[in-house]
């Protein structure tokens, strides 16, 4: 039944087919006689050189090898276009004529070139020379009048095949075009049946846009969900409310599921999901991220966030009998604080993950403890280091550095000197200055450090702030000798917190600077040990932090601003 509907469309396809192969063809025959054109004029320049390189051979050192090669390579050229023109249709008798006008040049040629090496060379034998040029051009001329046949006979057959090839496009342009109106008439009939069927399948495409749009488990809307109504709001003309984006991440989800088993943890998230969507109501969307990952969209003014806030994450909170699920979070305003939904994203989730962070106890505990190691072994350097930490996250701070790099800062100026636990106290200790081996002990410590750091999990993050704690901008620090902005961000802020500390405390050895001093002598160091946006950036925090602590004083005069001043 459909063998009649698919022949005429058959057929058209076939024709065409043939069409097109028939151009094909037909541009590669033109093709081919350009080709021979183009091997006459070849022959005709390899001829002229044949008749010419005999003579330029003398006694001159180099020039009979350079003639005899041109000559053999002339003879070869002749030769093989020749044969390509047997290829090429050129009639054999045109050929064999201009191979025998070849095969007489041949010795004529090789009679020159002798008798130019010979003695005295050309101008020694005129009269010879004269009958072998006479033979040269007599033969010259019978190959010169092969050739100009064979060149007229192939530029014959390129007009002819140019010629071809247009009536051949021609025909395949109206057939390509007969068949385009066949199509076309055809798709139009069949446009109302795919109508139709369009029409029937809407329903099952709204239903399908509604599954991809939505989490199986907990009926929220999904990631995909998320992405897309965040464009959107995102695109939409600026309100008075700005957006207000939030993720939330369990606490304790996976200790549950594990006791409890993965059905349990399925209801639970159901029912979690189920409150937080009860929470948002009218005022905003909640999202399922994904595993134990929830989200929630509202646009709404700053006074009402952090109940809606508190409201989400009571939602995502239940206790029972030994266990105990609460949250972790991150939010975010739109456009204020990010203008894209990458940066977003992006924010919120750094912020959730800093929160975490900072409520986990193993994070705390394990600083804590590396911290009283510090502690035990010299007081000074465990004061040194809260100081370095408190100003290190200040400065990260003041620098527009997000939540969770401002507490990594922090944490790495805590930890930045870690390492000098394996340093030996007559090293530390030491009243004068250190001697190489001293010194090379010594600059061991960061690469410690790092080690001791990467070992703990919770603060492995903090390991490379630590290892590069001590590099210069200028390339002269340690222990890799980076340079500028290959240094990281917080081991540059880490630095000049470290170096401020340390010129600003007194020490047994000497005398401490004010802090006027040590801000100068920061600057003075731009480029070769410090980062100047971090310089400035930190001059203008303690420039601040002093003026405070002036009025706070009610005194003009205070002229010293300490480091235990600078860390309360």
């Amino acid at each position: 039944m459909n063998r009649p509907r698919l022949l005429a469309p058959t057929v058209v396809l076939l024709l065409t087919i043939c069409a097109i192969a028939a151009v094909w063809l037909l541009v590669d025959r033109s093709s081919s006689s350009e080709n021979a054109q183009r091997q006459v004029a070849s022959m005709k320049l390899s001829q002229a050189s044949l008749q010419f390189a005999p003579f330029s051979a003398n006694h001159m050192p180099g020039s009979a090898t350079a003639s005899q090669a041109t000559i053999l390579a002339d003879e070869r050229a002749l030769s093989r276009g020749l044969s390509a023109g047997s290829q090429a249709g050129v009639p054999a008798g045109l050929l064999d004529s201009g191979r025998e006008s070849l095969r007489a040049l041949e010795p004529i040629v090789q009679s020159i070139y002798r008798t130019a090496l010979e003695p005295g060379g050309l101008a020694g034998a005129p009269a010879r020379v004269t009958r072998l040029q006479e033979l040269l051009i007599s033969h010259a001329a019978t190959l010169t009048g092969v050739l100009e046949q064979i060149s007229r006979a192939d530029a014959t057959r390129a007009t002819r095949a140019r010629t071809q090839v247009k009536l051949g496009g021609t025909a395949v342009m109206l057939l390509l075009l007969a068949a385009f109106a066949y199509f076309y008439f055809r798709s139009a009939a069949a446009r109302e049946v795919v109508e139709r069927l369009a029409r029937e399948k809407e329903a099952l495409l709204g239903e399908s846009r509604i599954e991809a749009r939505t989490d199986a488990l907990t009926n929220l809307a999904n990631r995909r969900a998320l992405a897309s109504d965040l464009a959107r709001a995102i695109a939409e003309p600026r309100e008075s409310r700005e957006l207000l984006l939030a993720m939330f991440d369990l606490d304790g989800f996976k200790q549950y599921n594990d006791s409890f088993g993965h059905a349990a943890g399925d209801a639970l998230l159901q029912r979690l999901g189920a409150r937080l969507a009860a929470a948002m109501g009218h005022k905003g969307s909640a999202y399922r991220m994904g595993g134990d990952e929830f989200c929630m969209l509202a646009r709404c003014k700053p006074d009402a966030a952090e109940q809606l806030l508190d409201d989400a994450v009571t939602a995502l909170r239940e206790s029972g009998e030994s266990w105990h699920i609460g949250c972790s979070y991150g939010a975010v305003w739109i456009p204020s604080e990010a203008a894209s939904e990458s940066q977003a994203l992006k924010l919120a989730d750094e912020r959730m993950y800093a929160n975490k962070a900072s409520r986990s106890s193993a994070s705390r505990q394990v600083t804590d403890a590396l911290l009283q190691v510090i502690s035990e072994q010299n007081a000074c350097l465990d004061r040194h280091v809260e100081r370095v930490s408190e100003l290190a996250g200040a400065t990260a701070e003041a620098l527009g550095e997000s939540e969770y790099e401002v507490w990594r800062v922090r944490l790495g100026g805590s930890l930045h000197d870690i390492g000098k636990t394996a340093i030996p106290a007559a090293i530390l200790d030491k009243p004068r200055p250190l001697n190489e081996q001293e010194r090379e002990f010594m600059h061991r410590h960061p690469l410690i450090g790092e080690r001791i750091v990467t070992a703990a999990p919770a603060l492995a993050s903090t390991a490379e702030l630590v290892r590069s704690s001590h590099e210069r901008v200028d390339g002269n620090g340690y222990p890799d000798g980076l340079t500028g902005q290959d240094i990281p961000l917080g081991s540059r802020i880490i630095a000049v917190c470290d170096a401020f500390d340390t010129m600003t405390s007194r020490r047994h050895h000497r005398r401490s600077l004010d802090v006027e001093e040590a801000l100068e002598e920061l600057r003075r160091n731009i480029g070769t040990k410090f980062d100047g946006a971090v310089v400035e950036t930190f001059c203008e925090m303690i420039a601040s932090r002093e003026s405070s602590a002036l009025e706070s004083a009610g005194r003009s005069d205070l002229r010293r601003f300490t480091p235990s001043g600078i860390a309360g």
